[in-house]
């Protein structure tokens, strides 16, 4: 049998090797095993030995006398009082705490004794250093980190469209609604109104906001431009334009709007009967000559340019 002891483990380990006659839990029952060590008769008991002199002579004997340049080792004690000691135990960000501080400590102390001995601790300008990997791996590690960055952003991009979209709909089905209850609102006190069963409230309301509004600068009816009013002036404000110049009998009797010289045919001469027929008369009035056709003018034009 081994016996294996672990001052970390409450228990002992205990193996068997070929065939045994008790097992562990029968061992457990009849006594055998005790406080970690086994009493059995016929099995070695093991106790531990703690030897001060024998472990610092081994430990003279592998260690190395080497100038503090050569390992760097620094010792810092924070001195943190023991109550404080309690709450750090268990407490892991207080512990990575006071490891950051500790570290910070002792680097400073470092540096003060490096550049004490005259070491610099600073890179120097023309330092080169070539690189583990190639650049064809590390092209490699650029393109697939861009390429990751890129599916993140694209990904984040897509996500804000969609709640944008979402709350847009919504937005838009608020004043939709908003809308349409507004008309339904406007519609049943205009129908209120005109039944007469509207309140004197609702009433004063609905004509205070069917007003046409000048102060805000929009047209009321005296901002209206004199080309609207010329040509209501002119044309009427609608009606009935079907026969509308046809004459009546109160019309057909009224001559003090007639002028002979507008009204009646000029006369004729016989100068111009000649000119236009060979002393016939034509029917077509005297005075300015006719004037020339379309090509003809065109003709004149041309010739006249080319001259």
């Amino acid at each position: 049998m081994i016996v294996l002891e672990n001052p970390l483990l409450e228990d002992t380990v205990v193996e068997e090797e070929g065939s045994g006659d008790e097992s562990v839990d029968d061992m457990e029952i009849s006594g055998a095993l005790k406080s970690g060590k086994v009493s059995e008769e016929g099995m070695k008991t093991m106790t531990h030995i703690n030897n001060v002199p024998k472990l610092k002579e081994r430990l003279e004997a592998i260690q190395k006398k080497l100038p503090w340049i050569e390992n760097l080792d620094v010792t810092v004690d924070l001195k943190v009082p023991i109550e404080d000691m309690k709450a750090v135990i268990n407490d892991n960000f207080k512990q990575e705490m006071l490891f950051y501080k500790q570290s910070q400590v002792g680097a400073q102390q470092s540096i003060a004794r490096l550049i004490s001995m005259g070491i610099s601790t600073e890179r120097p300008e023309d330092y080169f250093a070539e690189m583990v990997k190639s650049d064809v791996h590390m092209k490699r590690v650029k393109e697939k980190l861009i390429s990751k960055q890129l599916t993140m952003e694209r990904t984040e991009k897509v996500t804000k469209m969609r709640k944008m979209k979402r709350l847009g709909k919504k937005v838009q089905q608020e004043v939709l609604k908003k809308r349409a209850d507004d008309k339904k609102g406007m519609i049943e006190k205009v129908k209120k109104i005109r039944k007469g069963k509207a309140e004197q409230a609702d009433a004063d309301d609905f004509e205070m906001n069917t007003e046409p509004e000048t102060s805000s600068g929009k047209k009321g009816k005296d901002d209206i431009n004199k080309k609207r009013k010329a040509k209501d002036s002119k044309y009427g404000f609608g009606g009935k334009k079907k026969m509308a110049k046809k004459n009546t009998q109160e019309s057909a009797k009224d001559v003090t709007t007639f002028s002979s010289r507008i009204h009646s045919k000029p006369k004729r001469s016989a100068k111009n009967d000649k000119r236009m027929g060979g002393g016939k008369p034509s029917g077509k009035p005297s005075g300015k000559p006719q004037r020339p056709g379309k090509t003809k003018r065109a003709n004149n034009k041309n010739r006249a340019r080319n001259k």
